[in-house]
């Protein structure tokens, strides 16, 4: 590794070497080109070769050269070879290129080596300069200008040269980059003509401005005089002294002032002041005023005025006030008393004080009497008043005098003239102020004109101003912002005091309002909702609303537009779908642009209101309708509806078997008490004794002997046995029992035979229909008294009492006695409960002579009576 990089070191040392040594053997033809930019540069390498013999015993054919721009290596296509010796390159070089030209070969095979370079410099040639101009300075130096025209990019000198009877004198070359020069004197002379040129030259070429002659002194431009002082000598004058810069030469001047508050200049007349001069008095100023003052001057033979002294401030002395004050009124409603408060305000005299304003002395008069006068020192007061009209006297004073305003207070009485139309009052915009016009309407002692902001009535804090009586418009002073509403009232003054105003709404600038309507729902029904919506207020409004848009629609419909004036808070969308929900939004429009309030989401109601209670009624109606329909159904067909609801069943009472015993006593000719009512729940057997029984009389009981025993005991509850559960007087609990298991009531009747010693025959009913209350007999249904005889239809009873059973056994008795058993027989037991069981009787006991027979159970109404 060492040996290899000592060998690098030593081919680029021998390199080097080669090179420097081949220096005076090649050159490159032109030497230090300038080149103009745009055009072609051709450059020529040529090589010695008697040179390069004699040093290095060889030579370099020109064929091998190649040529570089700094370190670009320009193609071979815009190479010539002129000869073995010579090689040629022409390009076009731009500023992008580097500076450097170089011709080069490789030595050793591969190693570059550079025989030759230059440096070339790009740029334009010096156009002609233009617009010499020269000043001279107070005289003290001159100093000249000019326009060098297009910039040469490369170094180009420029001499300032002057010439005095064909005299050259001393010349001023301009420093780099700068287009002026400066001769101070005394390389110059005054009083005689001069001639001026200018000369621009670099390596491409030179130029020459036109030729200028001038006295010098006709160029001379002298120093701002110098203001020593300015005094106050006189109301409203100022005396100014001042320096001048040049002696000894006739000077004019320039004297201009103002208001220090002002921003226009107002000049002395250049007549006043065209002498040599080092003072002045300023007169006709305003008193108690602070000015500002400048002066400058110029040789009368000169063109250049100096410039404009420092200024200088100073302020006039005071004099009385020059006019009254801005005087007006504000008068609040009579009280209960007839009182009046009027708030008198009047504005600062400012310019028009002349001097510092005291106090202000105000005089309250009604007619020629003094009412009352007092000094205040604000710019406001409030004084109490009648009803009638009074004077005004308000006085404003300084340390030299005085002025007075004047101000009518109308009675009560005075009726307050309308405006006619022809005042035509306007408001708008004009140079970013607010411009206000009128149209005057006769002689007027002047207006006053008073606007609110952000009011919608004159009843706020207003601000006012005062203008003659012969102005048609001005410009309202004060704070006058954009995007807020003024509320403008134009007050004619009129020697009556009468107040013919005319008032207006104007903005200096409008917007897009600062926020939306607030809407909501008022109310809303099945297909209709009323949206109602508060102005947007007023400080928020920034323009005048031009119009609203109400944007509604649902989730399944495109929304629709319905456009309303401004005037309008109110409105009611109709052919809504009901139980839908809809989303409103109101926009509020201006000229300048719309602003959208909140949405709002309401939802129709099923039902209109009044609809529900329509379905209510008409329904209750039609279900009354229907009631007494069907009333009047059933009474004109109670008996075919009764017929279906309550089958006709036969009457016991009626049956032909009661019939048949002629001796049977009628039922109407008892005179048995009615028996209690009691629910009939089945067949009571009576037990009959006898001592001396025949035969033929156990055809009563049970048993199969006699078939007239079969049929009668068949006939009762479809049995064998002639009884059926018998129950005595006493015994309830068989009696519930018995109406859960019976399904049929069971009739029977004891014949009695009319003749003595006879067997008495048992005759029943096939009816199986159970008793019914008597719905169908209503004549029946009336209970009789103690004395009536009991209605024929009674209900067997159950249930009995020991007054029942007396009676029971009475009647059994007589029934017996009629039927032949006379006073040999046993009276019928109905007390006895022993007798139970609801099976037939044991064998035994028919074998004992005991006669059985079936009586009539309790009687009830509309059931059968004993026979």
């Amino acid at each position: 590794m060492r040996r290899l990089r000592f060998l690098c070191v030593l081919c680029s040392f021998l390199v080097a070497q080669a090179s420097c040594s081949f220096l005076h053997c090649v050159s490159i033809s032109p030497q230090s080109p300038a080149v103009e930019l745009g055009t072609n540069l051709t450059a020529f390498c040529i090589l010695n070769q008697t040179c390069l013999q004699e040093e290095f015993k060889s030579r370099i054919s020109s064929k091998v050269l190649f040529w570089k721009v700094g370190t670009t290596e320009i193609p071979e296509s815009q190479y010539t070879l002129v000869n073995d010796s010579v090689s040629s390159v022409t390009f076009t070089p731009t500023l992008a290129m580097h500076s450097s030209l170089t011709c080069s070969f490789k030595a050793y095979g591969q190693t570059e080596t550079t025989l030759h370079g230059i440096y070339f410099s790009l740029g334009y040639p010096p156009e002609k300069p233009e617009n010499l101009t020269c000043v001279c300075y107070n005289g003290k130096s001159l100093t000249c200008t000019w326009e060098p025209g297009r910039p040469t990019i490369m170094p180009t000198t420029y001499t300032l040269k002057q010439y005095w009877a064909l005299e050259k004198k001393k010349e001023c070359v301009a420093k780099a980059g700068e287009s002026s020069c400066t001769l101070y004197h005394p390389d110059f002379i005054m009083y005689i003509d001069t001639t001026f040129m200018v000369e621009a030259e670099n390596e491409l070429g030179k130029a020459v401005s036109h030729h200028v002659v001038f006295d010098i002194i006709s160029i001379v431009k002298p120093d701002p005089p110098n203001i020593l002082s300015v005094s106050s000598v006189l109301q409203k004058a100022l005396r100014i002294e001042w320096k001048n810069p040049i002696d000894n030469e006739d000077l004019k001047y320039n004297l201009r002032y103002k208001p220090i508050d002002s921003t226009e200049w107002s000049e002395v007349p250049s007549e006043d002041i065209q002498k040599t001069r080092s003072s002045f008095t300023l007169q006709g100023l305003q008193s108690y005023t602070v000015y500002v003052i400048s002066v400058r001057c110029k040789l009368i033979r000169a063109a250049f005025w100096s410039d404009w002294s420092k200024e200088y401030t100073a302020t006039t002395s005071e004099s009385e006030p020059s006019r009254g004050p801005e005087f007006w009124r504000k008068i609040s409603q009579s009280d209960s008393d007839e009182k009046r408060v009027v708030q008198l305000m009047w504005k600062d005299l400012q310019s028009h004080a002349n001097g510092i304003i005291l106090g202000y002395n105000v005089t309250v008069k009604r007619g020629p009497e003094v009412v009352n006068s007092f000094t205040v020192e604000d710019r406001t007061c409030n004084i109490t008043v009648s009803k009638d009209s009074y004077e005004v006297l308000l006085t404003a004073y300084n340390s030299q005098g005085s002025s007075q305003s004047k101000l009518i207070i109308p009675s009560v009485t005075d009726k307050k003239v309308v405006q006619p139309p022809d005042l035509n009052l306007k408001a708008f915009p004009k140079d970013r102020r607010l411009w206000v016009e009128w149209t005057p309407p006769g002689r007027v002692l002047g207006y006053v004109i008073e606007w609110c902001s952000n009011s919608e009535s004159m009843d706020c804090d207003a601000e006012w101003q005062r203008e003659p009586g012969d102005t048609t418009g001005t410009f309202l002073r004060g704070d006058i912002k954009p995007f807020v509403y003024y509320l403008i009232r134009l007050n004619p003054l009129h020697g009556d005091g009468q107040e013919r105003s005319s008032t207006l709404g104007t903005y200096l600038q409008q917007g897009v309002p600062d926020q939306g309507p607030t809407v909501h729902a008022k109310s809303f029904g099945k297909s209709w909702v009323t949206l109602a919506w508060k102005p947007i207020p007023l400080h928020k409004q920034n323009g005048f609303i031009t119009n609203y848009t109400i944007k509604y629609g649902d989730n399944y419909s495109p929304l629709k537009v319905i456009t309303v004036n401004s005037t309008v808070t109110e409105y009611t969308l109709k052919s809504l779908a009901a139980k839908t929900t809809y989303s409103v939004t109101v926009t509020a429009y201006t000229e300048q642009g719309p602003k959208a309030g909140l949405p709002l989401s309401v939802t129709t109601l099923p039902f209109d209101n009044g609809e529900v209670e329509a379905i209510v009624v008409s329904s209750c109606l039609g279900f009354l309708v229907f009631i007494l329909v069907l009333c009047f159904l059933f009474c004109n067909k109670r008996e075919q509806i009764k017929k279906h609801i309550w089958p006709n069943v036969p009457d016991p009472s009626k049956s032909n078997i009661a019939q048949w015993s002629p001796q049977t006593p009628s039922r109407h000719e008892s005179k048995r008490p009615p028996f209690q009512d009691g629910p009939f729940t089945d067949v009571s057997v009576v037990k009959i004794t006898e001592k001396n029984k025949s035969e033929s009389d156990q055809d009563l009981t049970c048993g199969d002997q006699k078939n007239t025993s079969e049929g009668l005991s068949s006939g009762i509850g479809g049995s064998s046995c002639l009884s059926s559960p018998q129950l005595s007087g006493s015994d309830s609990n068989s009696i519930s029992g018995a109406q859960n298991t019976s399904s049929t009531v069971q009739y029977s009747t004891v014949i009695m035979g009319g003749y003595q010693g006879q067997t008495p025959m048992f005759s029943r009913s096939e009816s199986t229909q159970p008793l019914l209350i008597s719905e169908e007999r209503p004549d029946e249904q009336q209970m009789p008294s103690e004395e009536e005889t009991p209605t024929a239809s009674q209900y067997f009873k159950q249930n009995f009492t020991q007054e029942d059973g007396v009676r029971i056994q009475e009647a059994t008795n007589h029934i017996l006695t009629l039927a032949g058993f006379g006073n040999g027989h046993d009276t019928v037991d109905l007390t006895d409960g022993q007798n139970a069981n609801p099976d037939c009787p044991p064998q035994e006991d028919a074998l004992n002579d005991e006669q059985k027979t079936y009586l009539p159970q309790n009687a009830r109404q509309g059931g059968y009576l004993p026979q």
